[in-house]
């Protein structure tokens, strides 16, 4: 067992630890504040986030922690974690179960292994660079015939909804909502694209193995890899190198 093996079993447990705090808060009307950023957190976020970073911790005290929620905790080792415990902090708090947990594993800043976790759905995704993955992409390698996806237009932000809108009218539909359950969906061959922009670190590290190990390809706008140093916070994830190809033409 390599080290990334080691380190994406003891990922694929971590859920178990989030879940019941999720649950415990779901549809209970808990108390929302808002942040600097203008985004909503709960005691749920808060929680969770520090629940997974004390499990991590006591299993890799040298490793590095990067979380939504909580200061960034540097370790020695070239590995570092990075924490969403509730992607589509919006849905949660409107009862909408389409949030997920993400937790990723980089290695010299790099996107190894990732779990998105749907906790209310308790459905669990995960991938591993390197390793086939259990879900697979779709084979749809054209936009007429794409299922394209973002969490919402508004979050897109001005100057790139002209764009995203001609590639929507390129497709063949468009889905709104979803959060990080979009990428889950496509990993699985539900969707064929999903586009987005405007993300941190921890809204998207842990997709791109998961993506990746599904045969899908997933970069920046402009086709750059997804790293920690120089992520630009855009998104085009794509069931075929194709589609991905398409899809870019149009967004750059």
């Amino acid at each position: 067992m390599t080290m990334l093996d080691e380190l994406a079993e003891f990922a694929q447990g971590l859920p178990v630890i989030s879940r019941p705090i999720i649950h415990q808060y779901f549809r209970q009307q808990p108390k929302i504040r808002t942040k600097a950023d203008q985004s909503p957190v709960t005691s749920a976020d808060e929680e969770a986030e520090h629940a997974l970073r004390r499990a991590i911790l006591k299993h890799y005290p040298d490793h590095s922690i990067i979380g939504e929620e909580e200061a960034k905790h540097q370790g020695t080792s070239p590995f570092t974690w990075v924490l969403d415990p509730i992607d589509g902090t919006r849905a949660f708090v409107s009862g909408n179960p389409l949030f997920g947990t993400l937790i990723a594993v980089l290695e010299n800043g790099m996107p190894k292994i990732g779990i998105i976790d749907l906790p209310i759905l308790e459905q669990c995704w995960h991938g591993q660079s390197g390793r086939p993955a259990p879900s697979q992409t779709s084979t749809i390698s054209t936009l007429k015939e794409a299922r394209l996806a973002t969490t919402s237009p508004q979050l897109l932000g001005a100057k790139n909804i002209a764009r995203f809108n001609q590639l929507a009218e390129a497709c063949y539909l468009t889905n709104y909502g979803g959060d990080c359950a979009n990428y889950a969906h496509l990993a699985s061959g539900w969707c064929d694209l999903v586009v987005e922009t405007n993300l941190n670190a921890y809204d998207i590290m842990a997709v791109v193995p998961v993506i990746e190990s599904a045969g899908g390809v997933i970069s920046q706008w402009d086709g750059a890899p997804i790293s920690l140093d120089g992520f630009d916070g855009s998104i085009l994830a794509a069931a075929t190198p194709k589609l991905h190809a398409a899809a870019k033409a149009i967004l750059t």
